[in-house]
């Protein structure tokens, strides 16, 4: 039952991409992305759904087939595509995560920083280590990283 809800949420997130294509109260950015070890704390891993309003905020809603594990993430990018060179720039951020998967439940910080490749005008390849500082349930500290494509409006 509960992969048949994750693939119906799935579905219905994939539906709405015409609707966001025109930029909709001021969505500046579209994309897909995975994640894996604990960028979204010890819960972490999946496929999910980037949307990007300028440097903030940044949100992703992942789902995560293997562990039946929902997550979402919110950021703001203190630095965001600053140039290193021709079509290669990076960013920093600092924001929030929270997840459940099988009753239980994690909430934290995090902190993504990363490149991004512009192999043409608008379109952005990412990869995002993510330093992940959970609060609940247990403050600790951990690593994980993201990879994804984004177009941008």
């Amino acid at each position: 039952m509960k992969k048949v809800l994750g693939i119906a949420a799935a579905l219905v997130l994939l539906a709405g991409i015409p609707a966001f294509a025109a930029g909709p109260a001021g969505l500046t950015g579209f994309g897909v992305y995975g994640s894996v070890g604990s960028a979204s704390g010890s819960l972490s891993g999946g496929v999910g759904l980037s949307f990007k309003w300028a440097s903030f905020p940044v949100v992703g809603l992942k789902y995560d087939f293997t562990g039946e594990r929902f997550g979402a993430s919110v950021d703001y990018y203190v630095i965001d595509a600053e140039g290193l060179g021709s079509g290669l720039s990076y960013f920093l951020g600092a924001g929030l995560y929270a997840g459940i998967a099988g009753g239980e439940f994690d909430f934290g910080l995090r902190i993504p920083f990363g490149l991004q490749f512009w192999p043409v005008k608008k379109f952005e390849l990412y990869l995002s280590p993510v330093l992940s500082i959970p609060l609940i349930p247990a403050p600790s500290v951990g690593i994980g990283a993201e990879f994804g494509a984004r177009i941008r409006f």
